[in-house]
């Protein structure tokens, strides 16, 4: 059970850390994060490129501070939309080193929610 708990808090503090400085990131350099921001977003919804970047680093810093909270199903809930919002993420990089990276967080989130 101890090491249950140790697996469960150091998936925690990844994916805290992992959503919480890319959210803030995408605030502080929008520009850094522009490329990876498919442009038929923007032709469907109306909304520029840029705020879909603001959009989505709001969400991610959310989705972190919602892990931390102290309430198991708000928890689970984040790490469940973790794992929504990183399968959306890998729909659009391709097979590349950012895929493979995006794929290691995606099976942690799986993981931390089941352990939720």
């Amino acid at each position: 059970m101890e090491r249950e708990k140790a697996a469960k808090g150091i998936l925690m503090t990844a994916m805290v850390a992992v959503f919480g400085i890319f959210g803030i990131d995408k605030f502080a350099r929008p520009d850094v994060w522009l490329g990876w921001m498919p442009p038929w977003l923007a032709d469907l919804s109306g909304i520029s490129r840029e705020t879909w970047i603001m959009i989505t680093g709001g969400i991610e810093v959310f989705l972190a501070a919602a892990l931390l909270f102290p309430h198991r199903l708000v928890r689970r809930i984040a790490a469940w939309g973790m794992v929504a919002h990183l399968i959306a993420v890998l729909t659009q990089t391709g097979i590349n080193d950012i895929f493979v990276r995006d794929l290691g967080l995606l099976l942690s989130a799986i993981a931390l929610a089941l352990l939720l």
